[in-house]
């Protein structure tokens, strides 16, 4: 029988409450949670979660981590919940509590956030596990539903994020809706690094440990980041030539936005910028060479405690 009470245990395997579906573009989502931001290493962790799934399983679905400012929920974290529809829809809530305990210990400031799941468009089951994970949640805390179809077809991995609305007519609920939400995806700069790697190792053929790109020093990095500052000058000199030369029409677009560009840029003195380059550069050879003396006095010491062993 279905039924649109809240579990009155949600901390054993059962069946989730059953709601009406609706899904109505034209229904308006309650106010509160306006947009999202998604980690990268979440999409990853969905992605191996979705890999390593049985034969059986058409999806899967798991808890979101994160927290909340303004109306805007960081998805920072995810793990993964067992799940069955053979028959009905059914979630393993014990797995879930002891996942999001042993979660809280190392991360105390991530609440639940909402929960995902793979597949390309919504279904009436979706309903019954935003209703589950509302249940842990607590009365009155809105919960974000992240859909992302690994289906592959398009390039990249298509993701949306909803919220739903309770639709009621006359003080009397009717139904829910799902209204989708603004989603970016946000890194920080350590997890663009992560990204840039793996897109290198990916374009260069590697198809195993032993083919992973290695990651660059930061003298490399520099080299590849002037090299490219240096190829975008001479591509806008070129064209500031053709302009001047008549060859192409002026854009002024582009021509506000290489003023606001050279504008920001600032004017040392060429005495004080070699200053400070000078000195940069000696304390950069003077943390390199303490780094490396530190490193030789712990191999030395370490050969001095096995001999005296």
């Amino acid at each position: 029988r279905a039924a649109t009470s809240r579990s009155p245990d949600p901390t054993a395997t059962q069946p989730v409450a059953a709601m009406a579906f609706c899904n109505d573009p034209t229904a308006m989502h309650e106010e509160g949670l306006t947009s999202c931001k998604l980690r990268p290493t979440v999409l990853f962790s969905i992605a191996d979660h979705f890999t390593r799934r049985q034969d059986e399983q058409g999806r899967v679905i798991g808890t979101l981590l994160g927290s909340v400012t303004d109306g805007v929920v960081d998805i920072a974290g995810c793990f993964p919940v067992p799940h069955s529809e053979s028959e009905q829809a059914t979630v393993d809530a014990d797995f879930n509590a002891t996942m999001y305990g042993l979660h809280r210990k190392v991360h105390p400031k991530q609440v639940v956030v909402g929960w995902y799941s793979t597949g390309s468009e919504l279904t009436h089951n979706d309903q019954f596990y935003h209703q589950f994970f509302e249940d842990l949640a607590g009365e009155g805390v809105a919960l974000v539903f992240l859909l992302v179809d690994m289906s592959l077809t398009a390039a990249g991995v298509k993701t949306k994020t909803f919220v739903r609305n309770e639709l009621a007519l006359g003080g009397k609920h009717v139904a829910s809706a799902f209204k989708d939400i603004r989603l970016r995806v946000a890194k920080t700069d350590a997890e663009r690094i992560g990204i840039d790697h793996i897109v290198r190792s990916s374009m260069a053929g590697g198809g195993g440990p032993q083919n992973l790109v290695p990651l660059r020093a930061e003298v490399d990095t520099n080299h590849l980041r002037m090299c490219k500052l240096l190829d975008a000058i001479d591509k806008m000199r070129a064209y500031i030539e053709q302009v001047e030369g008549g060859k192409i029409k002026a854009n002024a677009a582009i021509g506000r936005t290489l003023a606001d560009a050279l504008s920001s840029l600032p004017k040392p003195d060429s005495a004080e910028f070699n200053q400070m380059l000078d000195s940069n550069t000696q304390d950069m050879l003077m943390v390199s060479y303490l780094s490396k003396l530190t490193s030789t006095q712990l191999v030395l010491s370490e050969k001095l405690g096995a001999m005296q062993v």
